[in-house]
């Protein structure tokens, strides 16, 4: 069976460990209890608007997507499906990722050049999303860390520009999260406000600078504050990614057939 490029690297790490630290022992209380304070951040039942990405590599030459973003939240399971529309070449590929609160994540992808959905192995969060600097998990996390891949290592009170943040901090749990996610350590700035983080950087497997991301917009839909625009920078390559969505909607109710894996090949699902 041929590995993909993730999975031979995720290989290579449980094998032979990695060159990063890897965090041992508890969390820090403090620390911890920031991290769960945005996990349990409140998230409205359902929502859907417009994503568009703006992709620019370190030549300056930039790359427009469009696409249509379903959001769902249950006690039970995060879903969230998204749906490409723009440009041509790429519409209708969609990704459908279900973060469940107890079991194992489940995500798909739809490609039209195959005809097919394929389940894409967890080991894979860590790949690029259809060319841009967000991963897979990046988009399924939510600006949320997730409790089971994270040591929370410090988190302590920080002034910017003014404003007090709190500063948390994280290392990986195993060399299986670093393998997995690409992410080896994090340091965030963490509006305590409305438990959100504002501007992420975080270092590779090496312990080298990897990736930041600066939320430039907040917003309240249906009650839960969401990221309306934020950018990404990829420390290593120079690329840039620019986020922002338009046409935001509070719809408490989607059909679970939005949600359908199966269904991805069928497009852009219609709404009433």
């Amino acid at each position: 069976m041929l590995l993909t490029p993730r999975q031979f690297m995720l290989s290579l790490f449980l094998a032979a460990g990695t060159g990063a630290a890897v965090a041992g022992g508890a969390s820090d209380p403090a620390a911890l209890a920031t991290a769960q304070a945005i996990a349990a951040r409140p998230a409205n039942e359902g929502r859907v608007g417009t994503m568009h990405f703006a992709m620019r590599n370190g030549s300056g030459d930039t790359r427009q997507r469009e696409a249509l973003m379903f959001h769902s939240d249950t006690p039970e399971t995060i879903r969230i499906a998204i749906f490409f529309t723009q440009p041509a070449m790429i519409s209708d590929t969609a990704f459908l990722t279900f973060d469940h609160r107890v079991g194992d994540d489940e995500n798909w992808l739809y490609l039209p050049a195959t005809g097919r959905v394929r389940r894409l192995p967890v080991s894979d969060r860590g790949d690029y999303f259809m060319g841009t600097d967000l991963s897979y998990g990046d988009i399924k996390d939510d600006f949320k860390f997730g409790l089971e891949d994270w040591i929370f290592t410090s988190a302590r009170e920080e002034t910017v520009d003014g404003i007090r943040y709190a500063r948390l901090e994280g290392e990986a749990q195993s060399a299986r999260i670093i393998a997995e996610t690409g992410y080896s350590r994090f340091t965030a700035l963490i509006d305590t406000e409305r438990n959100f983080p504002v501007d992420i950087t975080y270092l590779d497997a090496d312990g080298d600078p990897l990736k930041h991301i600066v939320v430039e917009e907040l917003d309240t839909v249906g009650g839960a504050w969401t990221a309306m625009r934020f950018t990404v920078d990829q420390l290593q390559s120079g690329h840039t990614t620019v986020v922002y969505f338009t046409d935001m909607q509070h719809r408490p109710h989607l059909d679970d057939s939005v949600f359908d894996a199966e269904s991805l090949a069928y497009g852009v699902p219609y709404l009433d």
